[in-house]
């Protein structure tokens, strides 16, 4: 028997994960403006994303306008496709994403940078934005990463959407459908497109003199609520409907990008909440997001509301010290799994890095809110945080053991080398090298093995590093990917653009100014350098405070 083409066989499974979707809101599917919404990730983890869903739904509602959506092909299907000269395609028509008038890129981590570029090869769109000029489509990109720091791109987009994209969206596509209506140029649109707020056009404003600050855009609490409006089960999230019930973070973790670039707090109106879940399809489950979803003032209303629908309630949030600030804990849900974010293993850092939460109130969390139904106890730790010493790396275990005490069930621990990130009170701070990481690593490893139950999972030293330095780089890094893109290894990519790869693992002094400082989030570098200094303050009496109770007691 023999087999199918292989590409008749991707057609099919292209047209298959689009039969299986269930779309519970309509959306254009003809306009004189083509756009697609192209995500760096496969489509069970893009489609599982409320925001992309939502920028889809924004694109894909604007008047005359069509909207199409493109995913990173699976891996099977990149080699096929990069083997073979085959395009990066749409998921409702099967067209290269080269077929469109606009085509955004939504990134949501420094992993996706090299992916965007490996789209835009498949499908012969030229990389470099200064070769595009007078090409179509315009191409622009959006999300946390590359609002904190565009320059990584700033070689490959036209344009970047700095902030989020409630506010910026209805404005950009206006200005891109009426100068192309009139046949304007790109230069001219990218022009005009310059003089909209929370618009980046590198080729525009690295002109001199051409502007002082791009302001952060974000919404009111009006544009909130988001909803998915697509199921299937190819995503991730089979049979949930997600809502959003606030956006931004009510808490000040020092090292924290999305709780700082997404300020400020907001929570969306509990009537609008109660209007969208008495209007939501025939559904099973409803998860609820936000930084903290259980410390909405009025959460118990909004389980009210899902439960007259009879809806399984989740908090995607699950973090259950979220309950110790808020007070409002609901007592009815039962859930898998119990997750504690304490991050370090000692108070006295996690005061440091500006977590307030103890040990203590951790820990009687865990029996507080144990339910029958609970399988599972996640746990997530960082190491290398700026002013960490020996003994918090090793209260990571003690941590464990403390909560293995406390209950029988399986614990999963992860943890992530720390990565200093642009528009943070740490983005001053230095990496732990990979070869400090390592052993680290291997000191602490046996000790987990021998708590009883416990799975331990190590974030990649080496990964963590290029991350660093894709996060916190210059324009140079840039040269850097494509670089890479041509197939050598990282050391080599950076070292050939001019970047030496240790800089990420040294401290910056606070009066220094990175490339990205030109943008606006709303906030100075002088307010993150006071918290920074703030920090530093603390540490210092964390320190003598050891060196006292390390004293040897005078004996009389």
């Amino acid at each position: 028997m023999s087999r199918k083409p292989a590409a008749e066989y991707y057609d099919e499974r292209r047209r298959r994960l689009l039969d299986n979707e269930t779309c519970t809101h309509d959306v254009s599917k003809h306009g004189i403006f083509e756009i697609i919404l192209a995500s760096p990730s496969e489509y069970r983890n893009a489609m599982s994303s409320l925001r992309f869903q939502s920028l889809f739904r924004q694109l894909a509602s604007w008047p005359e306008t069509c909207c199409e959506r493109a995913f990173y092909p699976d891996k099977d299907e990149f080699h096929w496709r990069s083997r073979y000269g085959n395009p990066s395609i749409t998921l409702e028509t099967g067209k290269s994403i080269r077929q469109c008038d606009l085509l955004v890129f939504a990134p949501t981590s420094e992993d996706d940078y090299l992916r965007i570029l490996e789209m835009m090869k498949l499908s012969g769109i030229e990389q470099r934005n200064e070769e595009r000029i007078s090409k179509w489509p315009l191409v622009i990109a959006g999300g946390t990463p590359v609002t904190a720091n565009p320059m990584p791109l700033s070689m490959f987009m036209d344009a970047f959407i700095i902030g989020e994209t409630e506010p910026s969206v209805g404005p950009v596509l206006d200005t891109i459908k009426s100068l192309g209506a009139q046949g304007a140029p790109k230069r001219k649109i990218l022009r005009r497109l310059a003089t909209l707020p929370g618009m980046y056009i590198p080729s525009v404003h690295d002109i001199p003199g051409k502007v002082s600050s791009i302001m952060r855009q974000w919404a009111g609490s009006d544009g909130m609520g988001m909803t998915s409006f697509i199921h299937s089960p190819d995503c991730i999230n089979t049979d949930i409907s997600m809502l959003e019930i606030s956006r931004g973070c009510s808490f000040n973790c020092k090292f924290c990008q999305p709780g700082y670039v997404s300020l400020p707090y907001r929570e969306c109106k509990l009537e609008d909440l109660e209007s969208t879940i008495a209007n939501l399809p025939d559904i099973k489950k409803l998860a609820l997001l936000g930084s903290s979803p259980r410390s909405y003032p009025e959460i118990r209303k909004v389980i009210k509301a899902a439960k007259k629908r009879d809806l399984e309630v989740i908090f995607c949030s699950n973090k259950y010290e979220d309950q110790i600030h808020s007070g409002e804990v609901p007592d009815d849900l039962s859930e898998k799994s119990i997750v504690l974010s304490p991050e370090t293993g000692t108070d006295s850092l996690r005061r440091v890095i500006g977590k307030k939460l103890n040990n203590s109130q951790l820990f009687e969390s865990l029996e507080k809110y144990y339910d029958k139904n609970v399988k599972l106890i996640k746990i997530y730790f960082m190491i290398g945080l700026p002013f960490e010493t020996d003994a918090d790396r090793i209260s990571l275990v003690d941590f464990v053991k403390e909560v293995r005490a406390r209950t029988t069930l399986p614990i999963r621990v992860d943890i992530n080398p720390y990565i200093p990130k642009p528009w943070t009170a740490f983005q001053w701070t230095s990496m732990a090298a990979p070869t400090s990481l390592r052993e680290w690593i291997e000191q602490l490893e046996p000790k987990f093995r021998k708590i009883k139950k416990v799975t331990v999972r190590f974030g990649d030293p080496r990964k963590s590093h290029i991350r660093a330095l894709l996060a916190r780089g210059d324009h140079r890094t840039s040269t850097a990917l494509e670089e890479k893109l041509s197939g050598v290894g990282w050391n080599t990519a950076f070292k050939r653009a001019g970047v030496n790869i240790k800089w990420v693992l040294e401290d910056i002094d606070p009066d220094t100014s990175f490339e990205w400082s030109f943008l606006n989030m709303g906030f100075g570098h002088t307010r993150l350098a006071r918290e920074y200094h703030a920090s530093y303050s603390l540490n210092q009496n964390r320190l003598k405070d050891m060196e006292k109770e390390s004293e040897p007691e005078d004996s009389e």
